[in-house]
């Protein structure tokens, strides 16, 4: 079977991108029409009164519009980041807006126009990277110097995925095309490398005996894998979070490896599990054997059915039939970091967070992963399914806010809360006299709806830092445009207290009252 024509093919399937879809951003961002003058660039003091509004512009990668866009979920950023939090005396809200390569290649990606850039996983990370791969080519080039004269002058950038592959080097040699074109499209800007071991479709019909080396490809078109991660609470990012693990959705991305001596300021923010990704969802290679027949039917099929997809991806992927081989699929991803966090050093000192994970995507709890029975009839899309049970599913986008927010500079005391719609911030010094002043952070959603809104101060007393009274509400600030806060007078005088805040919104015909979380978000002791 003569197959090598398709490594053409292939590499214009790579071109296109295949990975987890990306999203679309509304540049006419809600929370800017209702609440800002755009004629006199002025804030509306009926919302904000006292409170300094703080904008924070975030630039989301996209692909270039066409008709033939992949999977693309246009809800997903602009809901996430649709999003304003009140911290202390600060209005902080993002202002998202899509960029294209056009725009990157004429020079707008400039810090006096963006603050954070944000490159998500799927059709737009994995593409940019194939394309990028191709180092030498004098439009790649360009592309790649504007977003690192972004970087080194102060700009912040979060990455998902195939955005994170496209940012780094491999750590490792590469041993297929996708993994050399990963490797050449680093930006040149971390640190920080990818371990990632992926191959495409291709390879199991062009090589069927090495069908293992679609390697992360195979979990990626499995379907979503929930993955238990150890987390680094010790980072501003994940400091006000009371678990040491959090479930996250991954789809296929990469490894991280940390340099030994780093040149700049560098933290793992998350590991993957200790358990190898087969132990917890064993993925077996499949080798097609349907020879150019079957592909030759499914191409067919494709133009048939006038699909707005890749078609020649399409093909690789409906062509039949397709077998199963003994070989497991190890990527060896075993306690390597899968979320990190770095600051280029220089004097702008730009903020870095890469993820080899998806905290964008909602996470099923308790889902189920089916093989697919080996059959006559098999194609490559349907060998593995991801099915949800009934027991619900839970969003990470607090992990993407808070990311965004510290690439931004936002002062880790003001960073978005992690439960709910409140927190109280950390107080410092720890310890502290009998009447000191607490600060509180909460969203602003009731700005948006002319709602009214409160925040509660509850706390928790103990004279040895054991033995913790029942939680009691000291005060109601009921005035959000001098910002949240209340002067705390000891009530139980000197000793350890513990406190949580719980917001209330009022609109016409609704009230939110926020649930207590899980634990206390401060504590401090007071001394005489």
């Amino acid at each position: 079977m003569k197959l090598k024509p398709l490594i053409i093919g292939v590499m214009l399937i790579m071109l296109g991108g295949t990975l987890i879809a990306t999203a679309n951003i509304d540049p006419n961002n809600y929370r800017i029409d209702t609440m800002h003058n755009p004629e006199n660039n002025e804030f509306n003091n009926s919302f904000y009164g006292d409170l300094e509004v703080i904008i924070i512009r975030v630039a989301v990668l996209f692909e270039e519009p066409s008709g033939n866009m992949i999977g693309t979920n246009k809800e997903k950023f602009s809901s996430i980041l649709d999003y304003g939090w009140i911290a202390g005396n600060k209005n902080y809200f993002f202002l998202t807006t899509p960029i294209y390569d056009k725009d990157i290649l004429r020079g707008t990606l400039i810090k006096d126009n963006y603050d954070v850039l944000i490159c998500p996983g799927g059709d737009v990370g994995a593409g940019e990277a194939m394309i990028r791969g191709f180092f030498r080519r004098p439009i790649n080039k360009l592309w790649k110097n504007n977003i690192a004269k972004f970087v080194k002058n102060g700009g912040g950038y979060v990455s998902y995925c195939g955005g994170t592959v496209l940012f780094t080097e491999l750590s490792k040699t590469p041993e297929t095309f996708s993994e050399r074109q990963y490797d050449k499209s680093s930006l040149g800007l971390s640190c920080v490398k990818s371990y990632y071991n992926c191959g495409s479709p291709l390879y199991p019909i062009v090589f069927p005996n090495k069908a293992e080396k679609i390697g992360a490809f195979m979990y990626l078109k499995s379907g979503s894998s929930f993955l238990d991660m150890p987390i680094n609470t010790d980072h501003p990012i994940f400091d006000d979070f009371l678990n040491d693990t959090r479930l996250i959705m991954w789809g296929g991305g990469p490894a991280l490896v940390l340099p030994d001596n780093p040149d700049r300021a560098v933290d793992a923010l998350a590991l993957y599990p200790e358990k190898e990704i087969h132990e917890i969802k064993p993925l077996y290679a499949w080798k097609y054997t349907g020879g150019i027949r079957g592909l030759i039917k499914a191409f067919f099929e494709q133009i048939k059915a006038r699909s707005n997809k890749n078609i020649l991806l399409e093909t690789l992927c409906t062509a039949k039939d397709w077998e199963k081989t003994d070989k497991i699929i190890d990527l060896n991803y075993s306690n390597k970091p899968c979320m990190t966090a770095e600051v280029y050093p220089n004097g702008n000192k730009a903020r870095i967070v890469l993820n080899g994970p998806h905290p964008d995507y909602p996470v099923w709890q308790d889902p189920i992963y089916e093989e697919a029975e080996d059959t006559d009839d098999n194609d490559f899309n349907g060998l593995y399914h991801t099915i949800q049970k009934t027991n619900g599913s839970f969003s990470n986008w607090w992990i993407v806010r808070r990311e965004v927010a510290w690439a931004a500079k936002v002062p880790d005391n003001d960073l978005p809360p992690v439960y709910g719609s409140s927190q109280v911030c950390d107080i410092y010094p720890y310890e502290q006299p009998l009447n000191f002043t607490i600060t509180g952070v909460c969203d602003d959603k009731h700005l948006m709806f002319n709602g009214k809104a409160s925040l509660d101060l509850f706390y928790s007393y103990s004279h040895k830092n054991s033995d913790w009274t029942p939680w009691t509400l000291y005060e109601t600030d009921i005035n959000y445009q001098d910002g949240w806060s209340w002067e705390f007078d000891s009530p139980n005088g000197l000793g350890y207290y513990q406190f949580y805040s719980l917001s209330h919104v009022e609109y016409e015909y609704d009230v939110i009252d926020e649930t207590a979380p899980p634990g206390p978000d401060a504590i401090a002791k007071v001394i005489e």
